[in-house]
C-alpha cells in the first residue's frame, strides 16, 4: 500500500477540536509511556480480539490493577483487625 504524502494530508480542524472536547469530559490525560516491544505487541493483539483499541484496555488493566491491589488491602486489613482480637482473648 503506498503511503500518502504529508503535503496531501489535510488536518480536520473541526474534528480535532471535538476529539479533544470528549476528552476532556472523561477526564483522560494524553500521556507519553514506555513500554517493551513484546509487551505492547501482546496488548495489542488482545485487545484486537476483544475489539476495543489498545490505549483502552491499557487502561482497563490497570484500573482493574489498582482494584485488585486495594481488595487486597482491605482483606489484609480485615485479617489483621480479626487476628488482634483473638490474640485479645487468648490473652484475657
Amino acid at each position: 500500500m503506498k503511503q500518502p504524502k504529508i503535503d496531501d494530508l489535510k488536518i480536520d480542524q473541526r474534528g480535532t477540536k471535538c476529539l479533544r472536547a470528549q476528552m476532556l469530559k472523561t477526564h483522560k490525560i494524553k500521556i507519553t509511556i514506555n513500554l517493551d516491544s513484546d509487551l505492547l505487541s501482546s496488548v495489542r493483539k488482545i485487545a484486537a480480539q476483544r475489539g476495543s483499541p489498545y490505549q483502552t484496555f491499557i487502561n482497563h488493566i490497570l484500573r482493574e490493577a489498582l482494584a485488585n491491589k486495594k481488595d487486597q488491602e482491605n482483606r489484609l486489613d480485615l485479617l489483621e483487625k480479626e487476628l488482634n482480637l483473638i490474640k485479645k482473648k487468648l490473652v484475657a
